[in-house]
């Protein structure tokens, strides 16, 4: 069998009698006991705080687990605790745990095998993989990066853990992908998607935030000041209308981190970083200024308009984000001003379509709703063209050129959260505008939309708002004439 002289290790690969070794614990907690589990710089037993609990006993009767944690809690090693202990039980289990990068993925992996290693009487490793744990004639493991890999081509697994989903930015992508693998195994699937707070956008903010009848993020403040809580402080879950457990879980929960009443502080000095970043990561707080542009609760405040039809009593203005037949879409939604507020009352927004198509419609829209100005894009070529033929088509209707630069796109940006905060701008509960301004991102210099989320929508009605009579007097006053007020934001 062996070509050289075998070692220790591979006489015990494959000879090792399983007749030997005793039988593993029905009960998670008993199992969870024998296992040893790094606590600072020593090795200490792995005895299961009451949250920690609480996710094995939720995991053993709900298929869908989001959960929302502070840092350092534990939640990714009890989840794969409760892993490792099914794969001991079922010589047909699998879990795949997809985790932020290789790094995570190596790291999380070698913290299972360490606890797998003081189970010698009970389970061995059959094989020595970093992103595959095989246990010798039972289950099996796989740890992988969520940034590159999917579990397309695997059959039959019962367990899923996505690991701090908020951070992963194609995580949407490996879920979808994921979704055929435990398609076959029924009731028996659990799907655990953890993480601590970030931006209010994005797949973890989508899900968290979804089929609720509660506002989830001030859920999470209450958890974090003590104020709502099941059983003990920092702890609270409950099942959304389609049956996903949501879990909130703050340090305030741990027995440990909860005697210190400057804990917050002390993370601050121990992790040397900033406060925003503590209180996202420590205290539940989804805040993250250092890209998200729009705060959460003016997008919320402006949030009190409805759909309209025409009203002769008013004035329309619109911005158009032009599109090709690709993935963007092509926008136009067209604003009412009355009483110096702008009001979205309708939004054209297609994609997959020709410019016939677009042309035609925006058209009819133009001519229902006699909008006076209309705020055309045409940095890419392709609004040139739609500018064109609507100047053609509709003579008596005023089309502006807009182009955004590093320099125009910021002041339209700007003009748009202005008129949110001095409440001249609102929009329907239902529009897509919310979740385009929600994951609108400044990362360095850059204004755009977070991986996956399209911004159509903010920059058509910072061109209305830019076109509009909202600014014009301050912009007139401000660089002297039409002409230099027009230039500054290059427009036609």
């Amino acid at each position: 069998m062996f070509k050289v002289t075998p070692n220790q290790k591979q006489i015990d690969k494959y000879f090792y009698n399983t007749s030997q070794l005793q039988p593993v614990p029905q009960n998670w907690e008993d199992f969870i006991g024998l296992t040893q589990i790094r606590s600072g710089s020593s090795m200490v037993q792995f005895k299961p705080y009451y949250y920690q609990k609480l996710i094995s006993k939720l995991m053993d009767e709900y298929n869908n687990i989001v959960v929302v944690k502070s840092r350092q809690l534990g939640i990714t090693q009890v989840t794969l605790g409760k892993f490792l202990h099914r794969a001991s039980l079922n010589p047909a289990y699998t879990a795949m745990s997809f985790l932020r990068n290789s790094e995570d993925a190596s790291a999380i992996s070698r913290r299972t095998r360490q606890m797998l290693s003081c189970l010698n009487d009970y389970v061995i490793a059959d094989n020595d993989n970093v992103g595959y744990l095989k246990l010798k004639g039972l289950g099996e493991m796989y740890f992988k990066n969520s940034s590159k890999e999917g579990s397309r081509s695997y059959d039959s697994v019962q367990n899923f853990l996505f690991d701090e989903v908020s951070f992963s930015h194609n995580i949407q992508e490996i879920v979808s992908a994921s979704s055929p693998s435990g398609a076959m195994v029924g009731k028996e699937l659990t799907k655990m998607f953890v993480s601590t707070p970030s931006a209010k956008s994005g797949y973890f903010w989508d899900i968290l935030n979804s089929d609720n009848n509660l506002d989830i993020e001030q859920l999470c403040v209450d958890v974090s000041e003590g104020k709502k809580y099941k059983d003990i402080p920092g702890l609270y879950w409950f099942v959304d209308k389609k049956g996903t457990v949501k879990l909130i879980i703050h340090f305030l929960a741990h027995p440990i981190y909860n005697k210190n009443p400057d804990y917050l502080n002390y993370r601050l000095e121990q992790d040397a970083t900033d406060y925003e970043t503590i209180q996202r990561e420590y205290n539940l707080r989804f805040v993250d200024s250092s890209v998200s542009v729009f705060d959460s609760a003016l997008v919320r405040d402006c949030a009190v308009g409805s759909w309209e039809e025409y009203d002769s009593t008013a004035v329309y203005y619109a911005g158009l984000d032009t599109s090709t037949t690709g993935n963007d879409y092509c926008s136009l939604p067209i604003f009412k001003f009355k009483e110096n507020k702008l009001s979205l009352v309708y939004l054209y927004r297609k994609r997959k379509e020709t410019s016939d198509y677009h042309l035609y419609h925006i058209g009819e829209l133009i001519k229902k709703y006699h909008i006076k100005t209309v705020g055309i894009e045409v940095t890419g070529g392709v609004g040139q063209i739609y500018l064109e033929q609507l100047e053609r088509q509709f003579p008596k209707v005023l089309f502006e050129a807009i182009r955004t630069t590093g320099d125009s796109k910021p002041v339209m940006i700007s003009n748009l959260q202005l008129a949110m905060e001095r409440k001249q701008l609102i929009y329907p509960a239902m529009s897509p505008l919310i979740d385009e301004l929600l994951s609108f991102r400044r990362i360095g210099r850059k204004l755009e939309a977070a991986t996956g989320k399209h911004d159509d929508v903010v920059m058509s009605s910072s061109f209305t708002v830019t076109i509009s009579p909202l600014f014009q007097e301050e912009k007139r006053g401000l660089f002297g004439n039409d002409k230099l007020f027009k230039n500054s934001l290059h427009l036609g």
